[in-house]
């Protein structure tokens, strides 16, 4: 199987990027889409509480933070907030929508529907159950197999989400805008990736 040079596939993934941004308005990352389809109850409940506090009055908001505000702070701090030189009508509310967790479930199908689709066209597709000579003489080629998948999924979930993001929320996007924790982020997931393929390497050798 030939791939394409790495420019093309440069090329590729910074135009998903780009289109994904200016299609759905945030910055692409499969970690974070597959967290808004699986907590997709939570994310309705966020959209409608937000819903009903954006369609509130600007005066109603501005009494119900002083009411939050007394009760937590006390009198002298509502005293100050009230003395301070606010103007509720010419600061409008910020209405940004969140994005629908059926967006993000829409982008997932998507790249397993175009994973697919090209398979199948260029001959590709092939159905298997195992993994290469190298990970079954690792792991073996039972239960060990599924295991090793199990756990190392469980990983890669648990790391995105402690790191904020996966190689595409911090290797794309975070990277194409210089962050210092997306820098940090990709070098360790690249050399960790690099250090593991050569104790295999040796491991095998």
């Amino acid at each position: 199987m030939s791939y394409w040079p790495w420019w093309i596939g440069a090329i590729a993934l910074s135009a998903v990027s780009l289109f994904y941004f200016l299609l759905i308005g945030r910055l692409l990352g499969v970690s974070g889409s597959w967290a808004k389809v699986v907590f997709w109850r939570e994310q309705s409940k966020i959209e409608s509480e937000n819903k009903k506090f954006t369609d509130d009055s600007p005066e109603e908001i501005n009494n119900t933070l002083l009411a939050e505000t007394l009760a937590e702070f006390g009198e002298d701090a509502v005293a100050e907030l009230q003395g301070m030189d606010t103007d509720t009508d010419s600061q409008p509310v910020s209405k940004t929508k969140e994005t629908s967790w059926i967006s993000h479930l829409v982008f997932l199908v998507s790249m397993f529907i175009g994973s697919l689709v090209y398979s199948l066209a260029t001959g590709h597709f092939n159905l298997r159950y195992d993994l290469s000579a190298v990970h079954s003489q690792i792991f073996g080629s039972t239960t060990e197999v599924w295991l090793a998948l199990f756990f190392g999924g469980a990983m890669v979930g648990f790391g995105t989400q402690m790191a904020g993001g996966c190689t595409s929320g911090h290797g794309l996007s975070g990277c194409a805008r210089l962050l210092p924790a997306s820098l940090l982020s990709t070098g360790l997931f690249v050399g960790s990736a690099v250090s593991i393929s050569l104790l295999m390497k040796a491991f095998i050798s």
